[in-house]
C-alpha cells in the first residue's frame, strides 16, 4: 500500500489527501482492502508502482463509498489536520466541508453502521472511484490499460455496466474515457457521468 500511496501523490500533487501526507493517504486506500465491496489494483514497471485504480460494487442499495472512506479513514485524517489546521482553508476542503461535517456527527452521534447514501442508487454496477498514473510514466498507455483490466474484473464479479463521474472541465479525462468506450450519461458545470455497458443486451455478447 505503501508504493500505490506513493503513486497517487505524484498522480494527484494538489490534492487535499496528498497535503494530508502519505500515513493518511495509505490509511485512506486502506478502505479498498477491508471494505468487502471494494477492489483495488496497480501497474508497475521495474518495480515501481507506476498507477493505479479502485472501483466499487454496487449491488442495487445506496451506499456512499466517500462517507464510507472517510469513516475508515476518521482518525488518521483528524492527526493530519491537527498537524496541519492551513488545510481546513484547502480549496478542496471548503468545497466538501459539509461532507466533513456531516461524517463527524455520524462518528459521535449516528449509532454506528453501514454508511449509505440517501440518493436513490442506480442499477447494479461497478463505479470507478479512481484511476491516477505517475505524470512521470504518462503517455504509455497504462490508463487504457487499468480501464481494460477494471473491465475485465467487473465482468468477474459479474457486472457489466460501468459507471463514473469526473469533473466536467477535465476534458482531457472525458475525451480519453470516450475513445475507451464510455459514453456521457449526464452532465453539469461540476460533474459529468459516464458508463459503459460491456455485454450486448440483445444478443448477450460481450463489447
Amino acid at each position: 500500500m505503501t508504493r500505490i500511496a506513493q503513486c497517487h501523490r505524484k498522480a494527484f500533487p494538489k490534492a487535499l489527501s496528498t497535503a494530508m501526507g502519505q500515513a493518511y493517504v495509505e490509511k485512506m486506500l486502506e478502505w479498498y482492502l477491508v471494505d468487502g465491496r471494494a477492489f483495488i489494483f496497480f501497474i508497475e514497471e521495474a518495480g515501481t508502482c507506476v498507477g493505479y485504480c479502485g472501483g466499487l460494487k454496487y449491488d442495487g442499495v445506496p451506499v456512499g463509498s466517500a462517507s464510507s472512506m472517510i469513516q475508515h479513514s476518521y482518525h488518521a485524517a483528524v492527526a493530519a489536520m491537527v498537524r496541519k489546521p492551513w488545510l481546513f482553508f484547502h480549496p478542496e476542503f471548503l468545497k466538501k466541508y459539509k461532507l466533513a461535517i456531516k461524517n463527524v456527527w455520524r462518528r459521535w452521534v449516528k449509532p454506528s453502521g453501514s454508511i449509505s447514501s440517501s440518493k436513490s442508487c442506480n442499477p447494479p454496477h461497478t463505479g470507478l472511484i479512481v484511476i491516477g498514473v505517475d505524470p512521470a510514466f504518462q503517455g504509455k498507455g497504462y490508463g487504457r490499460i487499468m480501464l481494460t483490466e477494471f473491465e475485465r474484473l467487473s465482468a468477474e464479479f459479474g457486472y457489466h455496466h460501468l459507471m463514473l463521474t469526473v469533473r466536467s472541465n477535465n476534458a482531457q479525462a472525458i475525451s480519453a474515457y470516450k475513445k475507451s468506450g464510455w459514453s456521457v450519461t449526464s452532465s453539469d458545470k461540476k460533474s459529468t457521468t459516464m458508463e459503459k455497458i460491456t455485454i450486448n443486451k440483445i444478443s448477450g455478447a460481450i463489447s
